[in-house]
């Protein structure tokens, strides 16, 4: 979950929702996010605390963040962990590495700020089961052509989340109209997933760890693809998923590009999914190269709060808060991980 664009998503809705009643004054609110994760201390997350701002307000959204607050984590009688603040980081606060969060506990999260005390509640969610999905073996493309899809070994991480570099299989990615066409096309492989829980989503993490990659643009001095648009043959990220066609501007959008315009896109890349399995396919990868992938069953909280609107009737509907007294959301998870590398494969659109 990227929180930094949730958070700032909510901010302009709640700066916004005076539309709706012009003569209901602004309110002032704080905004909450925090997520944690089954069977691990919080490291790569933290909780988010900021404050809302009325369109009248002239401010810097930097200004936004609280790092005064006073945020604990507590599940029962015996867990309990205090989240301070983080060095050059203000508005984050995190639990100590040695707090553990363990799947199938409730967790109350408090946090006193400004007079006021904010509370939240998530079950951790207490199992997840993935698989490599047999449901369908092939593909048929709008042509008629039938292709296989590839069964993948899921267990190739070691404990410390390095790769098992032997046991991960490879994988190609083909352009074409059934293999990058759209929603739709032909999945690289598929993804059972099972919890023990109710919980209505689940998200892939895909991220590329051969993104920064620097090599020579593809092609020849007098036929290269120039990925930086500077009519010469020269170094960029090679391993970034070059595709100017009209379908990936439409499903992936315009590339981002950096300073020296070399292109690149979202790392990891986000899905979200309610039914398995999961088609893996173009869609989820954004650079070639070996991919860890992280299956995250998520909390109820975490499906209500994007549920907003269910009918799209409303743009000012706020999203399902679970932040009592607040904004925001306190959300848990539990998460699988495993790699796949993927290579460059055949451009059968020029056929």
């Amino acid at each position: 979950m990227n929180k930094i664009n949730l958070l700032i998503l909510t901010l302009l809705v709640f700066a916004c929702e005076g539309f709706n009643d012009p003569d209901s004054p602004y309110t002032e609110e704080y905004v909450v996010f925090a997520n944690i994760s089954a069977n691990k201390p919080m490291i790569d997350d933290t909780v988010f605390v900021s404050r809302t701002a009325s369109l009248n307000e002239s401010i810097d959204a930097k200004e936004l963040w609280i790092s005064d607050a006073k945020v604990t984590i507590t599940g029962g009688k015996d867990l309990f962990a205090t989240a301070y603040p983080v060095k050059a980081r203000p508005g984050r606060y995190q639990t100590d590495t040695t707090f553990i969060y363990y799947p199938g506990t409730t967790y109350t999260l408090t946090v006193e700020v400004g007079g006021r005390i904010l509370t939240a509640k998530t079950s951790v969610p207490k199992s997840l089961d993935i698989a490599s999905s047999n449901e369908s073996k092939t593909y048929t493309c709008r042509d008629g052509l039938t292709l296989p899809i590839s069964q993948i070994n899921l267990d190739n991480i070691y404990e410390n989340g390095d790769a098992i570099v032997e046991k991960v299989d490879t994988i190609l990615y083909n352009y074409g109209q059934c293999f990058t066409g759209s929603f739709a096309s032909y999945p690289m492989f598929k993804i059972d997933f099972k919890s023990d829980d109710d919980s209505k989503l689940v998200r892939t993490l895909t991220y590329a760890l051969d993104s920064e990659e620097i090599g020579l643009e593809p092609g020849t001095p007098d036929d290269f693809f120039d990925y930086n648009r500077n009519n010469k043959q020269d170094s960029t990220f090679i391993n970034v998923i070059y595709d100017t066609t009209f379908a990936s501007g439409i499903w992936k959008g315009p590339y981002q590009r950096d300073i020296n315009n070399n292109p690149f896109r979202e790392n990891p890349y986000v899905w979200s999914s309610a039914q398995s399995p999961i088609k893996m396919s173009w869609l989820f990868f954004n650079y070639y190269g070996l991919q860890k992938i992280t299956v995250h069953a998520t909390d109820n909280n975490f499906d209500k709060y994007f549920e907003g609107d269910p009918f799209s009737q409303n743009i000012y509907t706020l999203p399902g808060s679970n932040i009592e007294g607040g904004y925001g959301m306190f959300s848990s998870d539990i998460s699988k991980s495993f790699y796949v590398y993927l290579k460059r494969g055949k451009d059968y659109s020029i056929d």
